[in-house]
């Protein structure tokens, strides 16, 4: 009998191929090239998540008492690489020379029309220093670091350390789906708070959710996409975890949530250094912290109420 998690990876991979099979027909690509890209990014993606959680799940041993898991190793790596990637995407941003390549690389691809950095008067630049200048023209000198700078890197590293322990823990007591539940609670997130500031955008309120941050995220977005998606990964969670249903829609919810204030968080952490994405590795996505922003809050939360709580 397959199990629940390995189902669910199954029905998962079936569909987001079927998904990118019609979107890579002539005349939806032609019509739909960004989504294309995002299906294109996400098959991938879910394919190297998919290859090393089952590689991982695998076991040494035929006893059902004693256990062993001698391919951990494998989705542990995964994380690792996704941090080292994500450290790289940060650092490129301190240098100014690399952050000028990236901006280069960009606006080549069309990804972004123009940065975000601020003229400054000529005259003004006579009498300001250099860190003073870096700062208003939006270009940092070599690791010139600030407070939000620091906070997003701590951020991000504590969230690469939670999904490792998470990883850890969930498989040392047997409640594998509890990973992937919270891993895709987060990315329903994303989608569903989309696709509702697709529809409802302007139509309740007149401002955005944090317009000075994020400009394209409406309130409308944040509210209703929140809701379906908690609603979506209850769903899941009953499914995958043991944990009851009502349990499922309160870690769903502050999942949900989290994931808002982790995406601007990231949002505020570009609009510093002048960038629309962090990356151009995920075509339709950006960079590896453009795909993990919304998990930046809500896994390491969950995973301290997982192993204190639970």
């Amino acid at each position: 009998m397959v199990a629940t998690d390995t189902l669910f990876l199954i029905v998962l991979m079936t569909v987001v191929s079927v998904v990118w099979g019609v979107l890579a027909l002539p005349y939806w690509r032609a019509r739909l090239p960004t989504i294309y890209l995002i299906a294109r990014s996400w098959w991938w993606m879910l394919a190297l998540l998919c290859g090393c959680y089952l590689i991982a799940k695998t076991t040494g041993s035929n006893s059902p008492i004693d256990k062993q898991y001698p391919y951990q190793w494998l989705l542990v790596a995964f994380f690792i690489l996704i941090g080292l990637r994500g450290s790289y995407e940060i650092s490129r941003l301190w240098r100014s020379e690399s952050k000028a390549r990236l901006i280069s690389k960009l606006k080549a691809r069309g990804l972004q029309a123009h940065t975000l950095a601020l003229p400054i008067p000529q005259k003004q630049t006579q009498t300001l220093d250099e860190p003073e200048l870096d700062r208003q023209r939006g270009v940092q000198p070599f690791f010139y670091l600030n407070f939000l700078d620091v906070l997003f890197a701590s951020v991000f590293i504590l969230l690469i350390i939670s999904l490792i322990f998470l990883q850890q823990l969930t498989w040392q007591r047997e409640q594998y789906g509890v990973l992937l539940f919270v891993l895709f609670a987060s990315q329903f997130n994303d989608i569903a708070q989309y696709l509702c500031g697709k529809l409802l955008k302007g139509k309740l309120f007149k401002r955005g959710l944090a317009p000075k941050i994020s400009p394209n995220k409406s309130i409308e977005g944040a509210v209703f996409g929140s809701l379906l998606s908690a609603l979506l990964a209850t769903v899941l969670g009953v499914w995958l975890t043991p944990f009851s249903w009502w349990l499922c829609l309160l870690a769903a919810y502050m999942l949900a949530v989290s994931g808002i204030a982790g995406d601007l968080i990231e949002s505020a952490f570009k609009r510093q250094h002048g960038v629309k994405d962090t990356g151009t590795l995920l075509a339709g996505h950006g960079g590896v912290l453009d795909r993990v922003d919304s998990l930046l809050i809500g896994v390491p939360i969950f995973t301290l109420l997982y192993w204190l709580l639970v």
